[in-house]
């Protein structure tokens, strides 16, 4: 089963503005649960455009023209050129379906061409991931009832649907609607094998040398170093692929805990067992954090008091309306649209992401005050917590620890004050101290692999007789003994490469066999027959 909304059309963008489309030319779907979605993943079509909340669950929700009449191209409209209005009304629909999304007054929407949808074996159902970022959109969706109400009155149930026979019947439509162009003269084969050739390139056409190369590559595993793999709780996860940031690899291992609490806990820097200690099936993830955050020591238990005193919340609501006209249209900032609420997330702007990370997520610090979290803030520290940046779950529980000492000595020396600011301040020149110390770290972990295997070579190179690694024979064939050498530089003779006059060796080259061995190779043999009087 799935749900379809009536959205607004408009007119296009960039070159294709002179196209305007009407509620009517768009389709809007959304998939009951995960197990629907698997069906919309893999009986999509070309054109869909695929939204979801970034960072949360949510529903996956897909934008669809219908392009078997007018002036629309076959693919669609491509998702740079799609109407205003038209987006806006998808991003609306994509929180609205989104447990955590709805709650917020903001947050962060991504939305990417259907065949830009990666769904790999080991994947749960309904969980995508990207063939090319680069492909990926983003866009800030502020909550907005009264068009929520407008969308959701339109909302229509379709049962039994046959997912790939819709699909078959639109790539009729689309060869029908190329052969009348052809016949119209309207359909030009040059453009549309330009436009194949560009859409290779940057998505592969899973049959190229390239991508078959890459898929070869996709197959290697290697052995990294134990403190790139450790989790946070020191124990080796598995063998992954050599050029695969840490960040990444904890998030695939996060993903083996059955509980997405304990996920939660672990991207915040808490090991399994601590995550596991604190959770409880009827206890919320805030709960278990504070938890956490207060058995680390130095945060003392929050007094139990039915009301918060009048002045405590005004400096709250002085304080977030600050943070909120400072932070208030970055990317990933989440502030309640309760006026009596304070919890907020925002980013650590100082922090820039060594190349080595990648492209990971922005590191963000998470603010819990509410629900009798904090009561007493700014009295007393706030919950904290760290997630994001590509930091190892272990350097984050290290920043964590640092940032729980700090906010307990600004709530003692400045009771009162507002403290989160000077945190975010706190914490940006902490985690590039951190970030600097891991860059020297692995800079004296490559030299020590450099020297170890300069010095193992050298060992090689002694055992063949070499006084240094500059010599001819560290051009030479390695061997693991003598006679293995001396059977080689046989070999080489019988093959006709070499013959003796005058107790000199001649390079000569039978008729109809190149073999060359090279100037090593003759010094082997020079070496060898020297040696034994040959």
């Amino acid at each position: 089963m799935t749900f379809h909304f009536t959205i607004r059309g408009g007119p296009c963008l960039n070159a294709h503005s002179h196209i305007t489309l009407s509620s009517e030319d768009i389709t809007c779907y959304v998939g009951r649960d995960k197990h629907e979605n698997e069906y919309l993943i893999k009986y999509g079509w070309p054109g869909d455009i695929w939204f979801h909340v970034d960072g949360l669950s949510s529903a996956h929700v897909y934008f669809r023209v219908s392009t078997h009449a007018g002036p629309i191209p076959v693919t669609g409209i491509p998702i740079d050129d799609l109407p205003e209005a038209s987006v806006e009304d998808m991003c609306q629909i994509v929180k609205h379906n989104s447990i955590k999304g709805t709650k917020m007054a903001s947050c962060k929407i991504v939305y990417t061409p259907h065949s830009n949808l990666k769904k790999e074996f080991t994947m749960d159902s309904g969980t995508v991931t990207y063939h090319d970022t680069r492909l990926c959109r983003f866009r800030r969706c502020d909550k907005d009832r009264q068009r929520i109400k407008e969308i959701e009155r339109s909302k229509v149930e379709r049962t039994n649907v046959d997912y790939f026979a819709e699909m078959k019947a639109n790539e009729r439509r689309i060869i029908e609607r190329k052969k009348r162009d052809r016949k119209m003269d309207q359909y030009d084969p040059i453009q549309e094998e330009i436009h194949a050739e560009r859409t290779k390139k940057v998505m592969g056409d899973q049959e190229s040398g390239i991508d078959a190369g890459l898929a070869a590559l996709g197959e290697i595993k290697f052995e990294s170093n134990p403190h790139a793999l450790s989790g946070s709780d020191g124990v080796k996860r598995a063998e992954v692929e050599v050029n695969e940031p840490v960040w990444v690899i904890e998030a695939s291992s996060r993903m083996i805990e059955p509980v997405v609490d304990i996920q939660f806990l672990r991207a915040r820097g808490y090991t399994s067992q601590e995550a596991a200690s604190a959770w409880a099936p009827d206890k919320s993830v805030v709960k278990a954090l504070e938890e956490l955050w207060r058995a680390a020591g130095g945060v003392d238990k929050p007094s139990l008091s039915t009301s918060i005193p009048s002045k405590i919340m005004e400096a709250r609501q002085e304080e977030k309306e600050v943070l909120c006209a400072i932070f208030g249209e970055d990317e990933g900032v989440s502030f309640s649209e309760d006026e009596d609420a304070f919890d907020i997330v925002l980013p650590v702007t100082a922090y820039e992401a060594p190349e080595r990370y990648g492209l990971p997520p922005r590191l963000m610090l998470e603010v819990y005050v509410d629900n009798d979290v904090a009561p007493q803030y700014p009295n007393e520290p706030p919950i904290l917590a760290v997630v994001g940046g590509g930091l190892p779950e272990a350097m984050l529980a290290k920043l964590t620890s640092r940032l729980r000492v700090e906010a307990v000595n600004r709530a003692r020396e400045e009771s009162g004050e507002p403290q989160i600011f000077s945190l975010l301040g706190f914490l940006g020149e902490e985690v590039m101290t951190l970030v600097e110390a891991e860059s020297i770290d692995l800079k004296k972990i490559e030299e020590e692999e450099r020297a170890q295997a300069k010095a193992k070579k050298l060992a090689e190179a002694k055992e063949r007789g070499q006084t240094t690694l500059d010599s001819p024979l560290s051009q030479t064939k390695a061997f693991m003994s003598d006679a293995e050498r001396r059977s080689y530089a046989r070999d080489v003779v019988s093959k006709g490469a070499y013959s003796k006059v005058d107790d000199d060796f001649v390079k000569k080259r039978p008729k109809g066999k190149k073999h060359d061995t090279g100037v090593s190779d003759k010094a082997l043999i020079d070496d060898m027959f020297g040696a034994y009087g040959f």
